[in-house]
This record gives structure tokens, sequence and C-alpha cells, in this order.
């Protein structure tokens, strides 16, 4: 005989072929248990029990809308247009008020959907945060530098010309303080002839500290990247290989995260970051771009000017099947897309 199973938000019931009730099982009046039911993806304590009842009652097979291997498809959802047109009558039955029932449904049906929100946040959103964190922390170290640069300069003018890296001049202010104090061998001549005016005690304290918060701003930086990276060696394997994890990283924030990138067209994804370029050709006011962030990519920074724009598209194209592969594949083929795409630019070289 057949039986037509339903799952609700509120146990499981069993149809016959013309519509009658032969039996259901219900979840405990628990929303908090009923939501994580609901949410397993496997059969249930209640689904079980239902179907051996129904098998002691001579029933050996089961359809329903749940693809499942327990069951064959109802492809007319038979059992589930039968549940919604009787659903009120057999919930009375089962001593549900209409006010209770509609409560204890809103109260399933809020608790689901947040717990759906929370598993729909992926770590790619973490990506972005992160990605744009260290983007902001970059406009503060160069505000900041700049600053020290110039406020250090009425002290050691010198070391402006000397030191061009910003990262090695705030460690050299936060260390050292004073340019009498500096050991560095490259530095010790420019410093007996410098032209700068001294500093007494507390000028020194104040701007070795201004030094050390930059410096610390710096260390943060670094933990952020090695962070980003950890990150994406876990969600976008490929893509991290082949572009790197903070180009990878501003890939995916600029577009809103890794799904979003996996469904894009490689053609888009060599232009992402270059939007103002390519409106302004659209408008007739420039020339086509050939690259936006793409461009941070060393294959493209390495290569000759008239070369970049097809290097790009040969990238763009790899990187679209690496996002792809990190977000439906989960497999890790970046060897072979990083070998297959270093082959096609040297045969465009040659």
């Amino acid at each position: 005989m057949k039986a037509y199973i339903v799952q609700s938000l509120i146990g499981f019931f069993a149809f016959d072929e013309k519509g009658k009730l032969i039996d259901y099982v219900l979840f405990p009046r628990d929303a908090k248990t009923i939501v994580r039911k609901l949410l397993e993806n496997k059969i249930t304590v209640e689904e079980k029990n239902l179907i051996q009842k129904l098998n002691k009652k001579g029933y050996n097979k089961f359809f329903s809308t749940k693809k499942d291997e327990n069951y064959e498809f109802d492809f007319k959802s038979f059992g589930l247009k039968t549940f919604r047109k009787e659903f009120r009558r057999i919930t009375k039955k089962l001593g549900f008020s209409d006010i209770e029932l509609n409560q204890f449904l809103s109260e399933i049906g809020i608790r689901l959907a947040k717990q759906r929100i929370k598993k729909s946040v992926g770590k790619d959103r973490i990506v972005i945060q992160v990605v744009n964190a260290i983007d902001e922390i970059d406009k503060s170290l160069n505000i900041f530098v700049a600053r020290l640069r110039e406020w250090y300069g009425l002290h050691f003018p010198e070391l402006n010309r000397l030191v061009e890296k910003h990262e090695k001049f705030v460690k050299i202010v936060s260390e050292y303080g004073a340019r009498d104090n500096i050991k560095e061998k490259e530095f010790l001549g420019v410093k007996k002839e410098s032209m700068g005016i001294e500093l007494n005690e507390r000028d020194e304290t104040i701007l070795k500290e201004y030094a050390t918060k930059i410096k610390d701003l710096y260390k943060l930086r670094s933990h952020l990247e090695k962070y980003v990276n950890n990150v994406l060696k876990e969600i976008a394997p490929n893509l991290r290989e082949l572009a790197g994890p903070l180009l990878a990283a501003r890939l995916i924030a600029l577009v809103g995260g890794l799904e979003k990138l996996a469904k894009k067209p490689s053609s888009t994804i060599q232009l992402i970051g270059a939007e103002k370029a390519l409106f302004r050709f659209l408008r007739g006011r420039g020339k086509s771009p050939k690259y936006g962030l793409l461009f941070m990519h060393p294959l493209i920074q390495n290569a000759p000017s008239n070369k970049r724009g097809r290097i790009a598209r040969i990238l763009a194209s790899k990187l679209s099947i690496a996002a792809k592969m990190d977000y439906y594949g989960k497999k890790n083929i970046s060897k072979e897309l990083e070998k297959d795409m270093k082959n096609k630019i040297k045969r465009m070289s040659e």
C-alpha cells in the first residue's frame, strides 16, 4: 500500500491515496529542538517511528516531496496539498488553538530564519572586512608617516633622504629617538653634520612614543595580512595561489563575496577596479581599460606595457576558473592552472 508522508513544522504526517490521515508523529513542543531537527540533513527519530508504524499497518511504498532514498518522489505533491488543505482541522484535533498555533509557528519560523542567515554568512565576509581594515590602516599609515617625517625632519632632515622605506624610518625613530643615539654606520657621518635643531628629553620622548604607535600599526597590518592568507587557504586556495592573498581578498571584497566572484565571467574579472576608466571609455572620453586590480599581479607589473593587456586576459581567465573551483568544486587545482597560465604567457612571448 502507498502512503504520502509530509514533514511539517510540528511533526510528520501520513496520508493514504484518498487523502485520509492514517498516522502521525509529532515533534516535542519545543521550538529550539524542532529547529535543530529540521536543519539536520538526516532522517529524524520521529520520521523513523512513523515509517515503522506504517510498516506494521501494511504500508510499504512511501512518497514525499523530500528527496531522500527512503521515498519515491511525489511529483504531483499530493501529500503536501492534502496536508495544507487539512492543516487547521488536524491541528485543532491535536489540541492547538488558532492563537497558540500561530504563536508557536511564528517562533519556529523566526528561529529557522536566524539559523539559516547564520549559516549563509561565510568566511568570505570576514575576508572582506579584514582587507578593508588593511586598506584603512594603509591610508592612516601614509598620513601618520608623512607627519612623522616632517616632524623628525626638524631634528634630522637628512634621514628623510637616506631612508626611503617608511617602515624602516619609523623603526629608527621609535628605537633611537634623537639622532645622536642612532648606531647604524651609514648614518654616523651624516648625523654629526646635521643642520637640524636639537631635541630636549621631553621632545625626544613624545617623538619616540608617536613613532612607536605607528610601528604598532605596521605590526597589526602584518598580522591581518597573515590572517587573510590563512583564511584564504581554507576557503579559496586556488584563487589565493594564483592571485596572491591580498589581490584575491580585494577581488572578493570589491564584488561582495566569493559566490559573486565565482559567477563573474573572466572579462568582468579582468576589469574589476577599472570601472571609472570603463565608464569614461563608454562615454567616448578615454581609452578602453585593459585591467583593473589585476595590475597588482607580478606577471602584469613585470611584463612589457604592450603585452600587459593580453597577459591580464589570460590571468583573468584562470582566476575565473579558480574562483569557480573554490566555490563549487572545493578541489585544489592551482598548480595545474598556474602551469597552464605560464605556458600560455610563454607561448605568447615567443
